[in-house]
C-alpha cells in the first residue's frame, strides 16, 4: 500500500492528525520545512519523516513520488495550495487539505479537470470546515430538492482558536464578508447579517461570515443562495461591524505582521481538556420558492478534534481505494452520512422530530 503524507505535520492541526494516524497501522510519512521539529515529532510518534519545502519542486517530487495521498496542513492555504496541488498532479497523488479559505476552494475547483484526467481527487476542506456543514447541506438538499435558499451556522462550545486559524483570520482582515447570491459569490460588508438561531435547546445570536460553504455547499447542492453564520457574542458582532469603517488600516501589511507576531507568543491551540470536553453544534435550514422549509441540527466533537478525525477518515477511504476523480466536496463525494462515521456525532433535530430535542 502506498503511503499517506501529512504535510505541515508539526503544526497544531497537523499534529492532531498525525497522532491519530500513528495508531492506524497504515503507512504514514510526516513532512514539512523544519527538520528539527519533524525529527522530534517522528521520534515521539514512531513514524518516519522527510523534510521538503513547497518552494522546491525537486524536494516535493521526492516526497510525493511514492505517496497515494497528501493531507496538506500548512497554511495560510491561500499561499500554499498551488505548489502542493501542482506537486500532486506531477506525481499522481490525491490532494486533501484542511482549509476554510473560499479562494482556495474556487481555485482548486478550476483545476478539477486536470485532476480528473489523471484519475486523482482534490478535496479541500476535509476538517471542521467544511465536513459537518457540508453534510448538513447535502442532507437538507435531499429532503428539499427544490430549495433555493440555504442557511448554515455553527457554534463552538468550550473551544479556543489555534495559531494557524488566527493567522488565517489576520490574512483576511479588511476583506469583509462573502455570500452566495443567485449562484454568484457576492462581496458584502463584515457582519452583513445577524440573527438569533436555535441550536436545539440552546440559542445564540449569530453573524454571517465568509465560511467555506459559501463555495462548497453550492458545489454539493446547486442551491444558489447561501449564507453561513457563526454564533458570536454581541460585542464581537459590534467589532466586526466597526471593521467596515477601518478597512485600509486592517488590510495593511504592517498591522498583519504585528498581529501575527503576537499570535506566535500564544499557545498553539486548545488544550487537551478543551479538545475532549468541547462540542460543536451545526444548524442548517433550506427553503424553496413556496416557503416550505427543512431544518437539521447535529452535534459533533470539538472543532480541532473533529478536523483530525475527519481528515484521517477521508484519507483512509482513499488509501482503501474509495476514489471519485476530480474536484470533490466531502459530502458530495461520500454522502451526508459521512459525519456520522465520527463516533461523537449525533443528530439532535430534524423537522419530523418536532421541537422535542434529544
Amino acid at each position: 500500500m502506498k503511503k499517506c503524507v501529512i504535510y505541515g505535520s508539526y503544526g497544531y492541526s497537523g499534529n492532531l492528525i498525525a497522532e491519530i494516524a500513528s495508531t492506524s497501522g497504515k503507512p504514514v510519512l510526516l513532512s514539512g520545512r523544519n527538520e528539527e521539529k519533524l525529527a522530534k515529532q517522528a521520534e515521539r510518534l514512531g513514524l518516519n519523516y522527510q523534510k521538503a519545502s513547497l518552494e522546491s519542486e525537486e524536494e516535493m517530487d521526492a516526497l510525493l513520488r511514492e505517496a497515494a495521498v497528501v493531507i496538506h496542513c500548512a497554511g495560510p492555504f491561500t499561499h500554499t495550495w498551488k505548489p502542493m496541488a501542482k506537486a500532486c498532479l506531477r506525481n499522481r497523488c490525491h490532494y486533501l487539505d484542511i482549509t476554510g479559505e473560499i479562494d482556495v476552494f474556487e481555485s482548486l475547483k478550476r483545476l478539477g479537470s486536470a485532476f480528473k484526467e489523471k484519475h486523482l481527487m482534490a478535496i479541500p476542506g476535509v476538517g471542521f470546515d467544511v465536513v459537518p456543514t457540508d453534510c448538513v447541506a447535502v442532507r437538507l438538499c435531499e429532503k428539499l430538492p427544490d430549495a433555493v435558499n440555504l442557511e448554515l451556522a455553527f457554534w463552538s462550545l468550550r473551544s479556543g482558536v489555534s495559531q494557524g486559524t488566527a493567522k488565517t483570520m489576520i490574512e483576511n482582515l479588511g476583506k469583509g464578508g462573502l455570500i452566495r447570491e443567485n449562484g454568484k459569490l457576492k462581496r458584502v460588508p463584515a457582519a452583513y447579517k445577524s440573527k438569533t438561531i436555535h441550536f436545539g435547546k440552546r440559542s445564540s445570536t449569530a453573524v454571517s461570515i465568509p465560511w467555506g460553504d459559501v463555495s462548497t455547499a453550492y458545489t454539493s447542492t446547486g442551491i444558489e443562495n447561501i449564507v453561513v453564520y457563526m454564533a458570536a457574542p454581541n460585542r464581537m458582532i459590534r467589532l466586526m461591524k466597526l471593521s467596515n469603517y477601518i478597512k485600509p488600516i486592517l488590510g495593511s501589511n504592517w498591522l498583519k505582521t504585528y498581529l501575527k507576531k503576537k499570535i506566535e507568543r500564544k499557545p498553539a491551540g486548545p488544550g487537551k481538556e478543551e479538545l475532549e470536553k468541547g462540542r460543536s453544534l451545526i444548524w442548517g435550514r433550506a427553503e424553496n420558492e413556496k416557503g416550505e422549509s427543512e431544518e437539521v441540527i447535529i452535534q459533533t466533537s470539538e472543532g480541532y478534534k473533529l478536523t483530525a478525525e475527519t481528515a484521517w477518515l477521508i484519507a483512509g477511504k482513499i488509501l482503501n481505494g474509495d476514489v471519485k476523480p476530480g474536484y470533490q466536496t466531502p459530502a458530495g463525494c461520500y454522502g451526508p452520512e459521512l459525519i456520522f462515521e465520527i463516533e461523537e456525532t449525533k443528530q439532535i433535530f430534524t423537522k419530523e422530530q418536532g421541537k422535542n430535542y434529544n
